[in-house]
């Protein structure tokens, strides 16, 4: 389990720290172009403040500045520049933005206040902004202007007198907080859909990375056990119904083992199991019967006179006669138990979950089926039988003596006349060595 955990998270690891990165660039990105275009269009909209501010300023304030030696107040032309601050309120209530205007580099009219709720009249513009709109005669945009211990953004453009002259100059601007809360309000939605997305990615690729892993492992158990040599082991379903590389491996690895089992498992000659894989077979089959109490039996079945056919019609004859018996034991058994090659023209028989009765009925009906067979070789038909000896099955005996026991009684068989089933004499019960 913890070397599954390791490979998940290295596979979580590869896919999603490439994506959570690409979304971190995204975000950053996003952030960056959306405070770019806030800015514009706060430039923008400042600079329509404060250009429609200039404009009503000369329209309602015609005439020259002038300072009365009877007052402090400083007039332009008739009107006293306190009066201009009602219309600076009435702008500030349309548009949200902070006015201000400077005679000279001096604010003479603001709706900007200081903490004792009085406007800052009589403050002076910062030496960038006199130098750059006051003297220099343009008009600038700042996003990092403090006023009043307050960061703005804002928008300065110059005032002239009749003479074309530079008199003074006017602001607009909005705080700094309120144009960082739009861009806020811009980057919430965006960095939100992308973490939902990336949460989403990561699920998915949690769940694809758990199928996955749990493929490879399933894969590796296979193979696992194919190398110790258990070639009845199944793939399983996660695997083989893969439509990717992994699905193509595990196919191909269940064909190994389909060529593995039958080179290590069948003879080559007849296509039964060989010597190897019977006695796992028996072996199988007692430890079941000793587990489940259930009956079987064995067998040793004997080509009768095998010695004949190599000697009077070749060893192509032989082989002939082996695959053909071969064929009927293997159908016959099919269904009953194993049938193996034992040695030469010797068989083993293994009938699982049927006691001695049973089995001998179907001995007989596989003698009786060889019996019947005919092979045409040259210019003759061939007739061969089969000598049998079964015994049955006892699973706390030892399987040598067991096989022994099948073994003599093919003996007796060939004793009293060949092609037979010979009964073994009953044993009895001996504990395992």
């Amino acid at each position: 389990m913890k070397k599954r955990a390791g490979l998940r998270k290295r596979l979580l690891g590869v896919t999603l720290i490439p994506i959570f990165l690409f979304d971190i660039m995204i975000i950053l990105y996003s952030c960056n172009q959306l405070a770019k275009s806030v800015h514009q269009e706060v430039e923008s909209g400042l600079k329509n403040v404060a250009q429609s501010a200039a404009y009503m300023f000369e329209k309602e304030f015609p005439g020259e500045y002038q300072q009365d030696s009877g007052s402090t107040g400083i007039f332009k032309g008739d009107k006293n520049i306190e009066d201009a601050i009602e219309m600076l309120e009435t702008l500030k209530k349309i548009s949200g933005a902070d006015i201000s205007i400077f005679y000279k580099d001096t604010r003479i009219a603001t709706t900007i206040y200081n903490k004792e709720d009085k406007p800052i009249i009589g403050s002076k513009a910062n030496a960038v902004i006199i130098r750059d709109v006051y003297k220099g005669e343009t008009e600038r945009f700042y996003a990092d202007t403090s006023i009043n211990d307050q960061e703005y953004f804002a928008y300065y453009c110059p005032l002239y007198d009749s003479q074309k002259k530079c008199t003074g100059m006017i602001f607009a601007g909005k705080p700094s907080y309120y144009v960082r809360g739009i861009v806020l309000q811009g980057v919430l939605p965006i960095v939100t859909i992308i973490i939902l997305a990336l949460l989403a990615m990561s699920v998915i690729m949690w769940q694809y990375s758990e199928r996955l892993t749990g493929a490879m492992r399933n894969l590796q158990n296979f193979l696992m056990k194919v190398e110790r040599g258990d070639f009845t082991a199944e793939l399983g379903e996660m695997v083989e119904q893969r439509k990717d590389e992994l699905g193509r491996i595990g196919k191909s690895a269940v064909q190994m083992q389909c060529a593995l089992r039958e080179l290590v498992e069948q003879d080559s000659l007849t296509g039964l199991y060989n010597r190897h894989y019977g006695e796992i077979w028996l072996r199988k089959v007692m430890e079941d019967a000793k587990e489940k109490s259930s009956a079987f039996s064995v067998a040793i079945a004997d080509i009768d006179f095998f010695k004949k056919f190599n000697d009077n019609y070749g060893h192509d004859c032989g082989d002939l006669v082996l695959r053909k018996v071969s064929n009927i034991l293997k159908k016959n058994m099919e269904k009953q138990g194993c049938a193996a090659r034992w040695g030469g023209e010797e068989f083993l028989l293994v009938f699982s979950g049927k006691g001695l009765d049973t089995s001998l009925e179907e001995a007989e009906k596989i003698s009786e089926k060889i019996r019947k067979l005919r092979m045409p070789y040259g210019d003759k038909e061939l007739g061969v039988t089969v000598t049998i000896g079964i015994i049955e099955g006892n699973p706390q005996r030892n399987m040598d003596e067991l096989i022994k026991e099948a073994d003599q009684a093919l003996y007796e068989g060939k004793e009293s006349g060949r092609d037979r089933v010979q009964v073994g004499s009953v044993k009895a019960d001996v504990p395992s060595s």
